[in-house]
């Protein structure tokens, strides 16, 4: 899961700038979601993780709760306690979701001053989901507003520093709160791991998805696609539609691949009602279900060319973005002009890029520039080829992101020190 996934990169590079990493989790016996042991082959040797149980799933769902957060809390709380006496501790960070644990860092704070970090992977306080149709959100989705609404105040109340993937997810955490300012806040994406390509490279895995060298032309998008983003999925597929009628002869060669749209433990179709609807069901195929990272590096490298589908949040970056790029493929990126994601792909040089707003230029706007991209990639896919700029990449590894993650820590572990934090209480 990406939460996992970005502690995994950080953990890789912080004894590099200082900071000595010990992972508190979750005993996997606990997780709903599949899990990959191989991963672990990607730790740093001498890597210590200390693992809690958490109540089982099955007999907390009989209550309605199934977030992991909330099962572990008990079990995750008494093991920071343990950890706090038993050793030097300088600072908490806590990734969320799961968005509870945040909770945990305003306790470790209050019992033993321990100054905490929290990280935003996913804002937990957001007025979106009101504004799209009942049937588009997700389960329990207000009951979890208004949890977060209740929580996260207490919960950073006494944060040393914010943390996250993007800085219009930042902001609004601060807008929220007139104890925080911009200085509180630190914007990291999740970066790009090069030796996560070099370990796939050298133990190459089966592809579930399609067979590579079989004539047609595979473009992939690995991801979760949320109602956000379906707008920007009907105007890939109705560029795909057009071709098929107006030049078949190369359309019929492409299929789009829409890999783990779903972050649900039972997965159901989420794009293939779209899909079918547009006619263009013959050419797409859906994985509902998560993958595993490794298979889904695995994904791009077997491609003909990938695309990432931006959603009409302008906050919105897609973490993906940096494998993506490393897989060397022709990129397509569809997203809201205001997106990190369109900088960051301009600096490095890595795909096209097709932007929309939420005003005058909709999604369906870019059909044209789309169908045109399409058709490059079936007729002279050369032309598509990656020129990235590697040196601007260096600005994007994880290895950046994690002297961006020691210098927050320091300024938390300075406000902490300073009279006015302690005598603040």
């Amino acid at each position: 899961m990406p939460p996992a996934l970005r502690i995994r990169f950080f953990v890789r590079h912080l004894p590099e700038f200082g900071w000595n990493p010990v992972v508190l989790s979750v005993d996997p016996r606990f997780y709903e979601q599949a899990t990959d042991p191989e991963n672990e082959r990607l730790l740093p040797d001498g890597l210590e993780v200390i693992r809690t149980a958490a109540f089982p799933a099955r007999w907390t769902r009989r209550i309605g709760i199934g977030d992991l957060g909330l099962r572990s809390m008990r079990q995750q709380w008494k093991a920071i306690q343990r950890i706090c006496a038993g050793r030097k501790v300088d600072l908490l960070l806590v990734p969320v979701p799961p968005y509870p644990s945040m909770v945990l860092g305003r306790l470790a704070y209050d019992r033993f001053r321990l100054p905490y970090v929290v990280d935003y992977i996913d804002p937990w306080v957001s007025d979106y989901y009101w504004s799209v149709p009942k049937k588009q959100r997700p389960p329990k989705w207000v009951w979890a507003h208004y949890m977060g609404k209740t929580l996260e105040p207490f919960a950073i109340r006494h944060v040393g520093h914010i943390i996250g993937v993007s800085k219009g997810t930042t902001d609004s955490v601060v807008r929220r709160y007139r104890w925080l300012d911009e200085n509180d806040a630190t914007e990291i994406p999740y970066g790009g791991e090069p030796a996560d390509f070099e370990y796939v490279r050298r133990n190459l895995r089966s592809n579930p998805i399609f067979q590579r060298g079989d004539g047609l032309v595979h473009l992939s998008y690995v991801g979760a696609c949320i109602p956000g983003m379906y707008a920007t999925v009907r105007a890939l597929f109705e560029a795909l539609r057009q071709g098929l009628i107006d030049n078949p002869s190369p359309f019929r060669r492409l299929r789009v691949h829409l890999v783990g749209t779903t972050y649900s433990p039972t997965p159901t179709e989420q794009i293939m009602p779209i899909a079918r609807e547009m006619g263009v069901e013959g050419a797409v195929t859906e994985w509902p279900a998560r993958v595993a990272y490794l298979d889904a590096l695995q994904i791009l490298l077997d491609s003909d060319a990938v695309t990432l589908i931006g959603s009409d949040a302008p906050h919105y970056t897609a973490s993906k973005l940096f494998p993506y790029i490393m897989a060397q493929k022709p990129l397509l990126a569809i997203f809201h002009e205001e997106s990190s994601v369109v900088r960051i792909a301009a600096q490095t040089r890595a795909g096209r890029v097709i932007t929309f707003n939420n005003a005058d230029r909709p999604p369906a706007s870019s059909v044209p520039d789309i169908r045109a991209w399409l058709e490059t990639l079936l007729t002279s896919p050369a032309v598509l080829r990656p020129d990235t700029d590697w040196d601007a990449f260096e600005a994007y590894t994880t290895r950046a992101m994690s002297r961006r993650l020691a210098e927050a820590f320091d300024r938390a572990l300075g406000k902490e020190r300073r009279p006015s934090a302690a005598a603040g209480g």
